[in-house]
Formats: C-alpha cells, sequence, structure tokens
C-alpha cells in the first residue's frame, strides 16, 4: 500500500513523527505497538508508540523497516508529520539555509 504525505523536516526532533490518520491509512494500528519512545513536548513528556514502516521514500532514498512514532498532528491537514533525525543521520544531507535548499 502506498500512501503520500508531507513530512516538515524538523532537527530539533530524533525521530520522524507521523500522524495516526496516516498510519491508519497504510493499515498500521499504533495501539497495538507494544515500543514507546519518550519525547519532551511544550505540554510536557509524553510516551506515543513507536511502529515499523515497510518502506519510507524520502529525497530519492528507500528506507526499509523504518521507525517512526505516532503522534497527532496539530499542524493541520496539510502535513502529515515531521521528518526527524533519524532519517536525517543515515543520509549524508545538507541543509543550507541561505539558499534555502536540502540535498541528500
Amino acid at each position: 500500500m502506498v500512501y503520500v504525505t508531507m513530512l516538515l523536516v524538523d532537527t530539533g526532533s530524533n525521530y520522524t513523527i507521523v500522524s495516526w490518520e496516516t498510519l491508519a491509512s497504510l493499515r498500521i494500528d499504533p495501539a497495538t505497538s507494544k515500543l514507546r519512545r519518550s519525547l519532551m513536548t511544550a505540554n510536557g513528556l509524553i510516551q506515543p508508540p513507536e511502529v515499523m514502516v515497510e518502506e519510507l521514500h524520502c529525497f530519492g532514498k528507500i528506507l526499509k523497516q523504518f521507525p517512526v512514532v505516532a503522534h497527532s498532528i496539530p499542524l493541520g491537514a496539510s502535513v502529515g508529520g515531521v521528518l526527524g533525525m533519524n532519517f536525517l543521520r543515515q543520509q549524508a544531507a545538507n541543509l543550507d539555509f541561505i539558499r534555502a535548499t536540502i540535498e541528500v
């Protein structure tokens, strides 16, 4: 099953976070996950579930069995989550803020 969504690049997030709705559309139920991650948010410490997606296609890269954290995304319907450092650390990523570009 394929699902396309926009992820916000977040270098302040250790984990890639995907909305419950996006995961549900992939027939992944985060509620069944036994693995939890501790995340500090503006509202305090939370422990959302972590699940595996079969493949993550991003910036022309394909990562298999990629872990994502399920969480509600208050950024509106146009964003399905955040791309965190667990993706960026695996790549030769170059974020150029002056030119507003990302090279992977």
